[in-house]
């Protein structure tokens, strides 16, 4: 027995459904910015989905005593590793609530590192050493994208809270 869902489109089938389409366009469009948004949380999800996403292993948080009317010192490191790389960051609190990110690569590598914000993405090229740093950073979720320099797949940090 055939079912009319089995059964392939038909013009009459493909009439009604750009009638559907209209309608709904005209009763319930699509809000501003959407098709943008969602493509780019697939482009990510695709690149996450891509690239072998690193584990934390280790965080540590320190802060220092109130001296006078400063703030308290804040510093916190965060190493993650993976097959091929280790990403080390030490997180301290700089002017205005921003914040400095001083890092490190392990092997040692002239690599891209970008560092990926809701408000936008910055990168820099470690040194010889392996190091980088980003100053005046914006509190708030970021990621680190290092990308290697044979062109293969780069790897993404898990979000963390600046």
């Amino acid at each position: 027995m055939t079912y009319a869902s089995d059964a392939p489109l038909d013009d009459g089938d493909v009439a009604v459904l750009e009638r559907l389409a209209h309608a709904v366009g005209e009763l319930d469009p699509v809000p501003d910015g959407l098709v943008e948004r969602s493509l780019f949380a697939m482009t990510l999800a695709a690149l996450e989905a891509e690239a072998d996403v690193m584990t934390m292993q280790h965080v540590d948080t320190l802060a220092g005593a109130v001296r006078g009317d400063s703030a308290p010192v804040e510093a916190r490191t965060i190493t993650f590793t993976h097959d091929t790389l280790t990403v080390m960051v030490a997180l301290s609190a700089s002017d205005a609530g921003l914040v400095r990110i001083d890092g490190w690569l392990a092997p040692a590598a002239p690599l891209v590192v970008e560092l990926r914000q809701p408000v936008g993405d910055r990168s820099t090229t470690a040194d010889a050493d392996g190091r980088f740093s980003f100053d005046a950073v914006d509190r708030g979720p970021a990621s680190l994208l290092v990308r290697p320099a044979d062109g293969g797949s780069p790897v993404v940090t898990p979000v963390i809270e600046l």
